[in-house]
């Protein structure tokens, strides 16, 4: 992990209300699923540092021995929600931003805990697209995107993964946009067509204790990207502590807790106690 400060290579709006920027960052190491901590503005408005998982990795080369990407820089994909990010959305190619990062464990990859032959399904919520665009580009077609919206916003969050090869479907809950209901029926659907999977999943909390639930449900392993509000970024202000179940003891320490940005934001679903969230 690093505290740079980067410059801004582009700051766009790819769709109303979501913006894409990429940061350079010389030399840098990505694992699929890391965040960073990034300073959306030149002043002391907001203070604090924001996170935002990184959606791209600049001139990417898989570097198997490490289990993550190397490149020139990295590309990040958000919506504009709040005060920071309308600060952010307001920052041009030229201007300078505070970065720390990469942050946090990613998901599992084949070099390193996974039969290859295992499909990976991953399941998406809006902006849960960001942590799989650079494992859909590695794995291809042994992985597939399912991506649920209440809208056809949703397409703006899937056009780059288009010329992947992962499958991609999609379910927006009027209809608008591919099938109408909820992602965990298309989950289901995919599990169902047989076969060793493994299911990744990113997006509202909701969404993800039902994938958690599915997943378990089909004897499926699942795993999940949470979202807290962060200050830090490195497990100091203990912000994003989450209650943990037995299975996610940490050495040196009991599981009652775990942070959010230390310890994840990559859990095993089995590690996090979805009742008390």
């Amino acid at each position: 992990m690093d505290s740079i400060t980067s410059k801004i290579l582009y700051n766009e709006e790819v769709a109303p209300g979501y913006f894409r920027i990429g940061l350079e960052w010389k030399g840098v190491l990505v694992l699929p699923g890391q965040f960073v901590m990034l300073r959306v503005s030149d002043s002391l408005d907001p203070l604090l540092r924001r996170p935002f998982g990184i959606y791209k990795v600049l001139n990417p080369k898989w570097v198997k021995s490490a289990g993550g990407y190397r490149g020139s820089g990295i590309e990040l994909l958000y919506s504009v929600v709040g005060r920071g990010t309308i600060r952010l959305s307001r920052r041009v190619a030229g201007d300078v931003a505070g970065l720390l990062g990469p942050i946090g464990n990613g998901f599992p990859v084949p070099e390193q805990s996974r039969n290859k032959e295992q499909k990976v399904i991953m399941v998406a919520g809006g902006v849960g697209t960001v942590p799989f665009y650079l494992l859909a580009d590695l794995l291809g077609a042994d992985s597939a995107l399912l991506v649920g919206a209440r809208s056809k916003e949703v397409l703006a969050l899937v056009k780059d993964f288009r010329p992947l090869k992962c499958k991609v479907a999609i379910s927006t809950e009027d209809g608008s946009v591919g099938a109408k209901g909820l992602v965990t029926d298309l989950l289901k659907e995919e599990i169902a067509k047989g076969g060793p999977s493994v299911v990744y999943g990113c997006g509202p909390l909701g969404m993800l204790k039902a994938v958690a639930e599915v997943s378990e449900s089909l004897g499926v392993d699942s795993f999940v990207s949470l979202e807290r509000s962060m200050a830090c970024g490195i497990g100091v202000c203990l912000g994003c502590a989450v209650k943990g179940t037995e299975h996610a003891a940490r050495p040196g320490r009991p599981p009652e807790y775990v942070m959010v940005c230390s310890d994840g934001p990559v859990f095993k679903s089995s590690e996090v106690e979805w009742s008390r969230l």
